[in-house]
């Protein structure tokens, strides 16, 4: 379809992967017709602005204890769905330090109409539904909006502007705005075999209103751009790239000033042009300005490193008035240290790096198997300390907890049930209401996994009135009951998934440095107001189903110590290849951090995840890239849950299906026998490190790799030996082979 007006310039995205890890706040996504656009944050998606702005009044109208209730109905007033996991968005509260989060919002759903790429109103519930009780809502208000970056463009004859630019040159010649889409030359008419402008295209638009389209040829945008480790990013100045190479002194000089430099001249005409005579490269392109005469190839640009100014194009005001480029101060550095950018492509793979969190959702009376009764009384005493804080502002639940929920007035609160054992129910009140969290534990993201693995390893079964989470304990076949504490099928699952943040360059990944969690990186924010005005955030909401397994952490550890030796030895062939730059990885974490034991378990069990997922698509059709994993790996945690999300194969009960006891014993051991084979052999099975950092041993994309959706750590830190190998496999006595 050929784009001509504003209201068709549109991309479809699905829901999933606008908060997955190649996509978000502050990526740069490919469209249909061949431009680069980079996505806006949160608050210019008018549909999380009115969140904000609707909230925010919520907050001042009513009491503490009716926030959340009264955020979630407003938010539905206005089209918009809540994700209700209180698990989470106390989670984030503390991780993005946003005290005042009250919700997580649902990414509408827009189809978009195939003929006019518009959305297509008369089909959404949520339009039609606010319609119909009178209210009034623009289709503009539930997408995601982005910029134009680079921001440079060409036309045919090589005259480079920028976007800015080229959009006053349309509306100087009188066009109408709405027609300068894709980014069109008002100077270069489309003409016909006569060589005469063709007439304007008479078209109807979504009205039936039949309007003059001038035709004029689209422009080209430039593909180079400038990013940092934290996360900035820069268009290439090329009226300062001209005067900054004329002048420069030496191979040596790598541009460190060219974002400060002075222009070419006053008035930059520049010209983009590509030597048909030299060979392919940067040395064949040049820009020059025909105002100043300069004129310079690109050869040697890949080796520009200017200091980053902490541009944010991403925030830009894209509606209002103001287009300057925000920027912040974190490059600056410490003692003139400041932070370098480099070149690149817009489509490299190194341009953006997402940094996502995904929750199930998990009741609280599910985590630790806690009396339900406690839990209502938690709630109940939960409300009224919100309502006790607007009479005591800072009054801490400690200090409410000591004041008004002592034994006496539990008791004449209506509890005379436990009146023989009222202490005792007192004192695990306690715990539950406040929350109180073993002091050991430091790794935040650790423990939120450690309450969902709590929750499958303490119940047998979940009750039938928990939406969101549905699972019973199978009988465990005969031949493979030693290895498992527990095997269940997941019926139903919740998955939120939010974007915490993004970083360019490398990922950011958290990992346990000198007993403290740390970052590698900087990351950008997904907003651009204070932390404590962000009251919703966007999130997904899938609902899927799975296999859990717990492993027998004693046989574990039996296994280990009975082949300490072979196992160290295997595992320290891959720090020996770990050097400074590849340790700060998270994935890497659970290989190097906490003894070789740890590195064990982790190998043990995410290779016997793939394994699994591979046996699922070989034996019963689902492709690897429709099932995912979820990792329980710790000290105190050993175990993987499988499980598949709606729309993908398998998420009709088939997943579940594969988990009866019958079945599940056959995938296991066709699966491990499977493995033991791999057409590489005997390069992979004899390998000593392969993979990014060598961070596998006997394990490729022919035998143990699957698709990367599929996998949380990047398909690192697997090896199918320490599952089946003849001598000291975990699985070894499994195998018919």
């Amino acid at each position: 379809m050929n784009i001509l007006t504003t209201n068709q310039y549109n991309q479809g995205v699905g829901r999933s992967k606008i908060l997955s890890s190649s996509s978000g706040v502050g990526a740069i996504i490919t469209t249909k017709s061949g431009y680069y656009v980079l996505i806006s944050d949160v608050n210019q998606w008018r549909f999380i602005a009115s969140a904000q702005r609707d909230i925010s009044k919520v907050r001042e109208e009513f009491t503490t204890s009716e926030w959340y209730s009264k955020a979630k109905k407003r938010a539905q007033e206005i089209g918009l769905s809540v994700l209700d996991d209180q698990r989470f968005i106390e989670f984030l509260r503390i991780e993005k330090e946003i005290p005042n989060l009250l919700c997580l919002i649902s990414i509408p759903h827009l189809a978009l109409n195939e003929h006019y790429n518009t959305v297509n109103v008369s089909n959404n519930p949520v339009i039609s539904a606010i319609n119909q009780n009178g209210g009034s809502v623009k289709t503009e208000d539930f997408m995601i909006f982005g910029t134009h970056f680079p921001k440079w463009f060409k036309n045919r004859k090589g005259e480079l502007k920028q976007y800015k630019d080229w959009k006053e040159l349309w509306r100087n010649k009188n066009l109408k705005m709405k027609f300068f889409a894709p980014p069109r030359d008002a100077n270069d008419p489309v003409l016909g075999a006569n060589k005469t402008p063709l007439p304007p295209l008479k078209a109807k638009d979504i009205d039936g209103i039949e309007e003059d389209i001038p035709l004029r040829h689209q422009l080209t945008q430039t593909n180079l751009i400038l990013i940092c480790a934290n996360g900035h990013l820069s268009d290439v100045p090329w009226s300062k790239y001209l005067k900054w190479k004329s002048d420069r002194n030496g191979p040596t000089n790598r541009g460190h000033d060219l974002l400060t430099y002075d222009d070419c001249c006053t008035n930059p005409k520049l010209k983009w042009s590509e030597s048909t005579t030299k060979s392919e490269g940067y040395s064949s392109i040049y820009i020059e300005c025909l105002n100043c005469n300069k004129k310079e190839n690109l050869e040697g640009i890949n080796n520009l490193s200017p200091y980053c100014l902490g541009e944010k194009p991403w925030g830009i005001d894209i509606e209002g008035s103001n287009i300057a480029i925000p920027r912040d101060d974190s490059c600056q550095g410490i003692n003139n240290q400041r932070q370098s950018m480099q070149l690149t492509l817009v489509t490299s793979n190194n341009v953006y790096f997402s940094n996502g969190f995904s929750s199930l959702y998990i009741p609280k009376h599910l985590i630790s198997g806690t009396d339900e009764r406690l839990i209502e009384t938690s709630e109940r005493y939960e409300k009224k300390y919100k309502s006790y804080l607007d009479v005591f502002p800072g009054e801490s639940k400690r200090d409410f907890f000591n004041k008004v929920m002592t034994p006496e007035k539990l008791i004449s609160d209506g509890y005379q049930d436990y009146l023989d054992n009222i202490e005792d129910f007192h004192h695990k009140l306690q715990g539950v209401f406040l929350d109180e969290i073993d002091q050991v534990v430091q790794d935040t993201h650790e423990h939120y996994r450690w309450e969902e693995y709590q929750c499958f390893m303490n119940n047998t079964i979940s009750p039938i009135r928990n939406e969101g989470i549905s699972f019973k304990d199978i009988q465990i076949p005969e031949l493979v009951c030693e290895y498992f504490s527990k095997i269940q099928q997941v019926n139903e699952l919740k998955i939120s998934q939010v974007q915490l943040d993004f970083t360019r360059v490398r990922p950011s990944e958290r990992i346990m440095l000198d007993g403290e969690i740390q970052n590698t990186g900087n990351g950008q924010q997904i907003f651009s107001i204070e932390r404590n005005e962000v009251y919703v955030l966007p999130a997904n909401e899938t609902y899927g189903e799975g296999i859990f397994f717990g492993f027998n952490e004693v046989l574990i550890q039996q296994w280990y110590e009975l082949n300490r030796a072979t196992i160290s030895s295997r595992l320290e062939s891959i720090l020996r290849t770990l050097d400074e730059n590849s340790r700060g990885s998270g994935s890497r974490q659970r290989i190097i951090s906490d003894g070789i034991y740890r590195g064990a378990k982790s190998l043990l069990i995410h290779s016997f995840s793939h394994i699994l997922m591979r046996e699922l698509e070989f034996s019963c059709g689902y492709p690897t890239a429709s099932l995912k994993e979820r990792l329980f790996i710790s000290p105190r945690m050993s175990g993987v849950l499988i499980y598949t999300t709606e729309g993908a194969e398998g998420s009709m009960g088939g997943l579940v299906w594969q988990g009866q006891p019958g079945k599940i014993e056959d995938l296991i051991i066709k699966g491990l026998n499977r493995s033991f084979d791999c057409s590489s052999d005997p390069l992979c099975w004899e390998s000593d490190g392969q993979g990014l950092f060598n961070l596998n041993l006997a394990a490729c994309f022919s035998c143990s790799l699957v698709s990367e959706t599929a996998c949380e750590e990047w398909n690192l830190g697997l090896d199918r030996r320490i599952l089946v190998d003849p001598v000291f496999g975990f699985f070894k006595d499994l195998l018919t082979k």
